[in-house]
């Protein structure tokens, strides 16, 4: 009785000592504040916890009808694939992070002696029975090393799911802007169509009456039959577009016919000195930080895996000869003479030094495409701002003073729809300005990571259309 009460407490101690190794697992990353300096109150998709959990099909959405800026954003943020994409590496960094963290698993030994021998050693009358746990001692600060490389790496993750974010709102607001400009359009190619037509219609009664050449005739019905085509075109095109945005949040066939906006609001810009500095902002400008530090802690583990690590162990002996039990413990340390991580340790330097080069080269990248994209807002502002105090009163003054020059009996039908046509015109080039203007203004916005104008409801969707409110 005993002697197996004495067996029992030293298994007991071998156990505890097992159990004492391996320590508390840490628990896996949490939310954690997102650097989303745009629309940071519109919903965010995250991948489900558990891996076999799939999102709605994008086809079941509930699209309004018309449909506003913010509700575009809204849906291209949740369904959009590439959103999806990323999401997961955030949860597959979650999960190495808790790997990274976990000790190695003790190891449980039996070892059987002088048995089944010749002699005095045969059979089991002199067998000699050890049960031991074993547990590698992780030394150098390896584990701590591995833990901070791990959240370094979700955080990268997190950024370029931030920076895949931005793409998808700037990409959103530009196909939103082009399907309005379409819409408005449409518009004015069915009223010159219908001016094409009407001018069509007098010309032919006026070479029936003999007041004017055939030729004319022949002319005016050109150019209402490329009035028709244009207006074709043009609705096709809207066709593309709207397609086209809904496919941001992965529908093939639009749910929706009209957008509400209007491309009217036009904003002095700021000076390119001061939105210079602010690409620093932009989630891969915050990438490449979080990516030297993670490389930093990836040489720091690299130094730390050249430190080698002991192995412990503790067991219980049985001798059946004696009938005796008693404690057993052994320690094992490599010796490091050949591999002291070396190689790995100066690789990981290098990898941190490219990182210093990779944050200068995204630098100037943004840096450039700020330029190109400001040159085009400014550009598209000014333009914008010629046509609509200059060209367009011009145009709208020669309208009505024909107008009045046709019900006085002083000049014919025919200079009306002239002049009625060159507005048309003024009209069309200052809506193509107009949406030039909102696109580089997305772009400028998308680099800069804020909105460039801040508006009293302090909504700005990359700078809310007019009248399209939350």
């Amino acid at each position: 009785m005993c002697r197996h009460l004495q067996i029992r407490l030293c298994v007991a101690a071998v156990c505890a000592f097992g159990l004492s190794m391996l320590g508390c697992t840490p628990s896996p990353l949490g939310p954690s504040a997102d650097s989303r300096p745009l629309l940071a109150d519109l919903p965010r998709y995250s991948a489900p916890d558990d891996p076999s959990g799939r999102r709605a099909a994008s086809g079941n959405l509930n699209i309004p009808d018309p449909l506003t800026l913010r509700e575009s954003l809204a849906a291209a943020l949740l369904h959009h694939p590439k959103l999806q994409t990323v999401a997961w590496d955030l949860r597959i960094e979650e999960a190495r992070h808790l790997q990274a963290g976990l000790l190695p698993n003790p190891e449980a030994e039996l070892e059987l002696e002088n048995f089944g021998g010749s002699g005095e050693l045969s059979g089991t009358d002199a067998l000699e029975t050890t049960l031991s746990l074993r547990q590698l001692i992780e030394l150098g600060g390896k584990r701590e090393a591995r833990i901070r490389a791990a959240e370094g790496a979700w955080r990268v993750s997190r950024l370029d799911y931030e920076t895949q974010r931005l793409d998808v709102l700037t990409e959103t607001a530009d196909r939103f802007v082009r399907v309005l400009a379409l819409q408005q359009r449409a518009l004015f190619a069915e009223r010159a169509q219908e001016l094409a037509d009407e001018s069509r219609r007098v010309i032919e009664r006026r070479v029936e009456a003999g007041d004017v050449s055939p030729i004319d005739g022949i002319k005016a019905t050109l150019e209402s039959e490329s009035a028709r085509i244009s207006a074709d075109r043009i609705r096709r095109d809207l066709d593309a577009a709207r397609r086209e945005l809904s496919a941001m949040w992965d529908q093939d066939i639009p749910s929706y016919s009209t957008v509400l906006g209007s491309l009217d609001r036009l904003e002095p810009i700021p000076p390119l000195a001061e939105l210079a500095d602010q690409v620093d902002a932009h989630p891969k400008m915050l990438r490449w930080a979080e990516e030297a530090d993670r490389l930093v802690a990836e040489a720091d583990l690299a130094k730390a895996q050249g430190v080698p690590d002991i192995t412990a162990g503790l067991g219980v002996r049985y001798e059946d000869e004696s009938d005796d039990t008693a404690l057993v413990a052994g320690l094992s340390v490599p010796l490091a003479i050949f591999d002291r991580n070396q190689g790995n340790r100066l690789a990981a330097r290098f990898e941190a030094a490219r990182a210093r080069d990779q944050g200068r080269a995204i630098r100037r990248d943004l840096t450039t495409q700020l330029g190109r994209a400001y040159a085009r807002l400014d550009a598209a502002y000014h333009e914008a701002i010629a046509i609509q105090d200059a060209l367009l009163p011009a145009a709208r003054e020669a309208y009505e003073a024909t107008r009045r020059a046709y019900e006085g009996g002083k000049t014919p039908y025919l200079g009306v729809l002239d002049a009625q046509r060159t507005l048309f015109a003024t009209e069309t080039q200052r809506l193509e300005a107009l949406a030039e203007y909102h696109v580089a203004l997305v772009r400028v916005e998308g680099l800069v990571s804020r909105p460039l104008h801040e508006t009293s409801e302090n909504v700005s969707p990359l700078t809310p259309l007019s009248g399209d409110q939350p």
